[in-house]
């Protein structure tokens, strides 16, 4: 006796036990060890600041402790403010009430508005700060206010929109995130309770993590529930039994349990990608159950004792579906060449979860089973049917015309690959969100209106770590601020070199907003700046020691491949503006952002390379048979480049949710492949034709059911709130979808002409 005949001798006695004496004792020890992982489960948290987005790379991180430690948070708000003669008194009136309110909420650390934003002029003994609407708002002519604002243009492009309808109030918040979570809470429900008859629109990072967490929330309250109903219905449509129902739910809510109980245990909370880890969880642990319970089906009329003829079923189906879930864990482990936390919590534990659920699939279903009668209308469900007539002709379309069937499917495989050249690498953080949600509603709305919305921060410094003091290094600075606020993604850009212009202006008396030509008479401004009142703001610009310098960049609402290529020529332009003197560092919380949603892309499409070696390999050693695997290579690719294509003609880019599809799908894709050739090898006695036609008609209805379960259980996905989830889902579901199709069609198709092949 070989080893494989020994091993398959010694899984299916100890079937023989799990459905005998140790059945009782077995289901104890699940309902035990569930009730444990639900305590966890239930205690799972949803994280808030969006920390496990961030990558773990030292440079990103060094300079932006650096900024932060030298400049502050730089995570703020914006709100807007949209009336009909907005500068006129009960305009500016509104404006300054909001102004004082959100000043008083704590978590705000400052608030910036045309009501209380000062200006430089010139005085009895040199410049003074003023307001730049003084009060009170009454007296005021407008066309004083008109005059104020356009000799102030930084501070009007920042405050005010150009047809002067639409006031922008800038919220600056604590670094605390907890902090700031009360803080936006506040400012949310004053504007509610004061304001609610004014047009307002608020956004900002610190926003669109806080409604992130409040959506993931939302998702998991309405898509589990969703998916169970979902696939109860579909259960019972495909199987007819109550059983056929409940045992895979049952499956499916311990694999769940344990698996998020395990996740919430080990500290980790729910971010914006591993709250995919529920419904993934669920789908995969049913289509393991389906095929478990077809098997159980596929007994009926057997002879023999029931006990024994299950075992030994469920000894035929353990190594497929150990395979299945290998080769699925490890497309899902692949994801661990990604550098994002989030994106590795998603692969370890997601992996995890389709290794308990084979672990509970192969406990739970046949303990159970054993105590049910083996059905007597298996064999008539199965051979009889919509369903059945349409395997049968399957089947024959592949042994009569393997070669159509070959061709057609590569040819719209090239067809569809023709769509992938016009996927593009970009994620839209705002667009994360659906249109009608309404922070996207009230960020596209500022963006319109004033425009700069986000904003990226650079820290400039001398190389020889002087102080940034000399007339050179100002008109420097200003050549390349200028170049900046010409480039058609910016809507304006701030640095110290505005407040100097201002103050040269004051002081000499001038018209004009120039810096002074003299650079004894900068250094002077420089003095006056180490004893101006305000050191609180100037620290935010500027070092104490004037060695580092803050330039903010505001940029229209772009995406993230976009965003680093604006970043790109920025620092193309300082290298040849500035010179080699001086270092440009490009750094902030949304660059952040920006890098590492980039990256995540990147680092995706790597790992798909590492799971297509990994998988394929598992399936070598599962047949040890250079044949097949090849045979499996065409089935499997061409589900991908279909849904690639179809993601191409659709226009949806390649986004931190997308980008995970191929990795994911491809652990998913071969399993019914994997199914398949595990029945046509035992069916296989010669004529390889007439073991199609067994293989396609029994193993074809699991599969069709498993790929169908796949597929809607994937697409509940489409009610989630983010527009990656979404794509996510559906995608994937579709791919699915292709999947079974290939494995029904263009597999056994290849196995038959093969064997032809073989026969000359």
């Amino acid at each position: 006796m070989d080893s494989r005949a020994a091993a398959s001798v010694a899984a299916e006695k100890l079937f023989a036990r799990l459905v005998g004496r140790w059945r009782l004792p077995c289901l104890f020890m699940i309902l035990f060890t569930t009730l444990v992982m639900l305590f966890f489960t239930l205690r799972v948290r949803i994280e808030s600041d969006n920390r496990s987005m961030i990558s773990r790379d030292p440079e990103l991180q060094v300079n932006y402790a650096l900024f932060r430690k030298t400049f502050g948070n730089d995570e703020m708000l914006l709100l807007a403010i949209t009336r009909p003669q907005l500068l006129r008194p009960e305009g500016l009136q509104i404006i300054d009430r909001i102004t004082e309110d959100i000043s008083g909420v704590r978590g705000v650390t400052r608030v910036l508005s045309l009501t209380n934003a000062m200006r430089l002029v010139a005085g009895d003994i040199g410049s003074e700060a003023v307001p730049l609407v003084a009060r009170p708002f009454t007296g005021h002519d407008p066309l004083e206010i008109r005059q104020a604002l356009e000799q102030n243009p930084e501070l009007s492009q920042l405050l005010l929109s150009k047809d002067r309808q639409t006031g922008v109030i800038v919220i600056d918040l604590t670094g605390d995130a907890v902090q700031q979570e009360v803080g936006i809470a506040a400012i949310e429900a004053l504007l509610a309770a004061r304001f609610k008859d004014q047009e307002l629109h608020l956004t900002g990072i610190p926003l669109l993590k806080l409604t992130v967490s409040r959506l993931i929330q939302r998702d998991q309250q309405v898509i589990i529930p969703f998916s169970v109903l979902i696939l109860g219905v579909l259960l019972l449509l495909m199987f007819r039994r109550l059983s056929g129902v409940l045992l895979p739910v049952a499956a499916m809510a311990i694999t769940l349990c344990w698996t998020i109980g395990l996740y919430s245990w080990c500290g980790y909370p729910l971010n914006t990608i591993t709250a995919l880890l529920p419904p993934v969880i669920m789908v995969l642990s049913i289509a393991t159950t389906v095929h478990l319970y077809s098997g159980w089906l596929q007994l009926a009329g057997e002879p023999g004792d029931p006990k024994t003829l299950l075992a030994r079923e469920m000894r035929q189906l353990c190594l497929p579906c150990l395979f299945t879930a290998i080769t699925t864990a490890l497309g899902l482990v692949s994801l661990l060449v990604s550098d994002v936390p989030a994106v590795q919590l998603f692969g370890i534990f997601s992996a995890v979860g389709v290794m308990l659920s084979f672990v509970v699939n192969i406990l739970v279903v046949p303990t159970v089973l054993s105590f049910l009668p083996i059905p007597k209308t298996g064999r008539r469900l199965y051979d009889n049917g919509a369903l059945s007539t349409l395997l049968r002709a399957t089947a024959d379309l592949t042994v009569n015309s393997p070669r159509l069937v070959l061709i057609s499917s590569l040819l719209l495989a090239l067809a569809a690959l023709t769509g992938v050249g016009r996927i593009e690498n970009n994620t839209d953080l705002v667009r994360f969100l659906k249109p009608g949600a309404t922070l996207h509603r009230d960020t596209m709305m500022i963006d319109r209106a004033v425009g700069g919305v986000n904003r990226i921060e650079f820290m400039l410094t001398r190389k020889d770590g002087k102080a940034l003091t000399a007339l050179e290094d100002m008109t420097r600075l200003g050549r390349l601020q200028e170049s900046i606020d010409h480039l058609q993604e910016v809507s304006g850009s701030f640095s110290i070199l505005g407040v100097l212009r201002q103050l040269s202006r004051a002081e000499r008396k001038q018209v004009e907003l120039a810096l002074p030509d003299d650079g004894d008479d900068l250094l002077t401004l420089f003095d006056l700046l180490e004893v101006a009142p305000d050191q609180e703001f100037l620290r935010k610009i500027i070092s104490a020691d004037f060695t580092r310098l803050r330039l903010s960049v505001r940029t229209k609402a772009i995406g993230t491949s976009d965003t680093a290529n604006l970043v790109s020529r920025i620092e193309q332009m300082a290298a040849s503006q500035l010179g080699a003197s001086y270092h440009l560092a490009a750094t902030g919380e949304y660059y952040q952002l920006v890098t590492d949603s980039n990256r995540l892309v990147s680092n995706l499409i790597s790992s798909f390379s590492l799971s297509l070696g990994t998988v394929f390999f598992a399936i070598f050693l599962l047949f040890r048979s250079c044949k097949l695997l090849a045979l499996s290579l065409v089935p499997n690719l061409i589900p991908l480049a279909w849904t690639a294509g179809l993601a191409g003609f659709l226009g949806i880019d390649l986004s931190t949710g997308t980008a995970m599809i191929a990795s994911v799908a491809i652990g998913l894709t071969v399993d019914s492949t994997i199914h398949y050739l595990s029945r046509f090898q035992r069916e296989d006695r010669g004529d390889c034709k007439e073991a199609v036609r067994r293989t396609t008609m029994a193993t074809g209805r699991a599969l069709s059911i498993s790929a169908l379960v796949l597929f809607f259980g994937f697409s509940v996905g489409a009610l989630s709130s983010f527009m990656p989830t979404i794509y996510f889902s559906v995608l994937t579901g579709i791919t699915m979808l292709g999947a079974v199709i290939c494995d029904l069609l263009v597999l056994p198709a290849s196995l038959v002409l093969h064997d032809a092949w073989q026969r000359r």
